[in-house]
């Protein structure tokens, strides 16, 4: 089924939601929707709905996946997406093998992403969040490259439930922020449950007031280990 053709009706509604939540606002809330794992084959869905809600994502993408879906990658650039750097192996044991092999598969990465897309990013996120295997040696090695590690403050947990249980999941936590004051940072996975997920998501956002932003060079990053 035609992604465009289930969320029409929905569009409609988001559109009206939009101007009087958003724009009637000097100092909006900011949210970020965030994407690991990607280019696949389910991103092309997901920027589909990014497109039609008019809403700006970041995307954390692996080397080989770049390389296997390079017009993927180069729509995301084109439609204005942030994108960030998420390593070459995704496992723990390669990855995180020392501060050299942080650094080595993110430059990697960056060189894949700037020759396939032309785009370069400091934007960079760490397999599984930095919380559980970074060392502090490797946090100083990261900035010593002048790399932005970001991890989240809200998840999903799409690689988890991969129904609306995500979708509840993201509601409660985005709540218990906006209580704070904080900004949420969404993590999110590019898988097909996702897609359709997201709609739901975003209707949530755009309903309470939420400008949908991309990160950047000028945000301080968001760590596990702060939150």
């Amino acid at each position: 089924m035609n992604v465009r053709s289930q969320i029409k009706p929905g569009i409609k509604r988001i559109q009206r939601h939009k101007p009087s939540a958003i724009r009637s606002s000097s100092n909006p809330r900011i949210a970020y929707l965030t994407f690991d794992d990607g280019p696949n084959e389910y991103t092309e869905q997901i920027l589909d709905v990014l497109k039609a809600y008019d809403a700006s994502a970041t995307f954390f993408m692996l080397k080989p996946h770049i390389l296997q879906h390079a017009n993927t990658a180069m729509r995301i650039v084109r439609e204005g997406h942030a994108v960030g750097l998420h390593g070459v192996t995704h496992r723990a044991e390669l990855f995180y093998a020392s501060k050299e092999s942080v650094i080595e598969e993110f430059n990697d990465t960056r060189y894949t992403l700037r020759a396939v897309t032309g785009k370069d990013t400091q934007l960079v996120r760490t397999p599984y969040g930095s919380i559980l295997h970074m060392k502090p040696s490797y946090f100083d090695e990261v900035e010593r490259w002048g790399y932005l590690l970001w991890d989240w403050n809200v998840d999903s947990r799409d690689w988890k439930y991969r129904d609306d249980r995500s979708v509840r999941a993201v509601k409660r936590r985005v709540r218990a922020l906006r209580r704070s004051g904080k900004d949420p940072v969404i993590l999110m996975h590019d898988r097909p449950e996702t897609a359709e997920l997201l709609k739901d998501i975003i209707a949530y956002l755009y309903e309470h007031g939420y400008r949908l932003n991309k990160l950047d060079e000028t945000l301080k990053p968001v760590r596990l280990k702060s939150i």
